[in-house]
């Protein structure tokens, strides 16, 4: 736990079904690679940030005429979902991970995936808890991911 910030949820649908997050990230990204290699991890960071970016993007031209701060807020997770955050991915990108980080990596992936899929159904009432949650999920990945696996 960051900081009183809960992980990511299991509750994804793809934990309670039993079904392989990997192939649920697969079924949203079918290009998503994995997390197997350097370059695999450097694409898949891209990705998913994309996938969240382009969500929140449509999100902000929906709501136009949104008034600060709640304009500002959203500008401002569009870039940190643009940009890899570097000093998280160098701990990650060339780390040794055991099937227990991945499965965490993955479903922090996922609530991201999850995120942006309810994008589209965000009002302007309930932006600030959304933008919360996005905030959040960014926070627990970026923590996840700088986090190095402790020696066996």
């Amino acid at each position: 736990m960051l900081q009183g910030i809960p992980e990511a949820p299991a509750s994804h649908p793809s934990y309670r079904a039993g079904m392989d997050p990997l192939a649920e990230l697969r079924a949203k990204i079918p290009a998503f690679p994995g997390y197997a290699t350097e370059d695999d991890r450097r694409r898949g960071d891209e990705l998913v940030r994309s996938y969240l970016g382009e969500a929140l993007a449509l999100l902000r031209a929906r709501l136009a005429d949104l008034p600060e701060p709640g304009a500002a807020r959203l500008g401002d997770l569009i870039l940190r979902a643009g940009f890899r955050n570097q000093l998280a991915f160098k701990v990650f990108e060339y780390a040794t991970l055991d099937g227990a980080k991945v499965d965490r990596v993955t479903r922090n992936d996922l609530r991201m995936i999850g995120l942006a899929d309810r994008a589209a159904n965000v009002d302007a009432v309930g932006l600030t808890a959304f933008l919360d949650e996005v905030v959040q999920a960014f926070d627990v990945r970026d923590h996840e991911m700088q986090t190095p696996e402790a020696a066996a």
